[in-house]
């Protein structure tokens, strides 16, 4: 079976996701490929696919005009529902030929072969909004354990206790709430220490004077700085808890990562592989939670172990013999 995976943002968490699951379809015999949308690449080469999988954009009409075989798109939902639809609100904005996420996540809820997601809520959301009948195949996200899981620390970060967080910089997941409730953090725990890495320069005009104002500066290490694979393993070996705090608890690759490595992960609630839960709301609250956590007062949660790469690629074969 050859199939091709369409992506986009070569070194985005999002397509590291995608190359990974590729090598684990071919490590199970699959003659799969990924193709760099907005990169230079042949159409025709890829015509005779047997199923497509449409990770962010796709040229449709074009490989649905000249394919080689039956037409067979498997669409994978990565996006937070509530995301693609903020964001389209905001480009609208823009004027004229503004981005569309949300009309292209209605488009593939309608014109999918298969559909996907790796997260239990958004099937339940999506499932309000496809036809009577249509299924939505929920797969487990995972990782790369054996990478993972190897190494150690090459030295404890900065902090008692280090506080890591490296979330993309994007309302549902930036790092604001962070920002804000540190200072009740900092004035109980006077030798915490923030460290805040992949906060994009584009957004340090506004992040900055807050936390300049608000004195998180003097407890913190905060940098645009995107951290390779195994600075990562090393990072969630060297801290006493990361913290991603994603809107609605929901899961992200980051956190698959760092739970695979054994660090004490900090989420809101919902996340069903963290080993800590924190209110999502009035920062007072979460930080009175934060402070219990730090001095050891909570035990840490029951978490679902964090699924292989592996599996995601054999849950996706059945996905692919369940449209041809």
């Amino acid at each position: 079976m050859k199939v091709c995976h369409w992506s986009a943002y070569v070194g985005s968490g999002q397509n590291n996701v995608v190359e990974l699951l590729a090598n684990a379809e071919k490590a199970l015999g699959l003659d799969s490929h990924v193709v760099d949308i907005y990169g230079t690449y042949d159409a025709d080469q890829w015509s005779d696919s047997d199923v497509h999988v449409a990770h962010t954009h796709f040229p449709y009409k074009r490989m649905q005009r000249i394919s080689q075989k039956p037409f067979k798109v498997v669409w994978v939902g990565h996006g937070v529902p509530e995301h693609l639809f903020e964001t389209s609100v905001e480009e609208s904005r823009m004027g004229y030929g503004h981005g569309d996420p949300w009309m292209l996540f209605q488009f593939w809820l309608q014109h999918a072969d298969a559909r996907v997601t790796f997260w239990p809520r958004h099937k339940a959301l999506m499932e309000t909004m496809v036809d009577k009948g249509v299924p939505i195949h929920l797969v487990p996200l995972g990782v790369d354990k054996a990478f993972w899981e190897a190494g150690g620390s090459q030295g404890k970060y900065q902090g008692n206790p280090s506080v890591w967080s490296g979330e993309s910089c994007y309302p549902m997941k930036w790092p604001i709430d962070l920002f804000l409730l540190w200072p009740w953090i900092i004035k109980e725990l006077d030798e915490a220490v923030l460290h805040v890495n992949f906060l994009d320069i584009s957004y340090h005009r506004w992040f900055f004077p807050l936390v300049n104002r608000n004195g998180v500066s003097y407890s913190s290490h905060i940098s645009p700085v995107s951290m390779a694979r195994s600075q990562l393993c090393n990072t969630f070996k060297s801290v006493d808890f990361m913290i991603g705090l994603v809107k609605k608890g929901d899961f992200n690759n980051l956190s698959l990562e760092a739970n695979a490595t054994g660090c004490k992960t900090i989420s809101y609630p919902g996340n069903p592989y963290s080993a800590y839960w924190v209110t999502e709301g009035d920062q007072r609250t979460t930080a009175k939670e934060l402070i219990a956590i730090f001095k050891g007062e909570v035990e840490p949660r029951e978490r679902e172990p964090v699924p292989d790469i592996s599996t995601t690629a054999e849950k996706m074969m059945e996905v692919y013999g369940s449209i041809l």
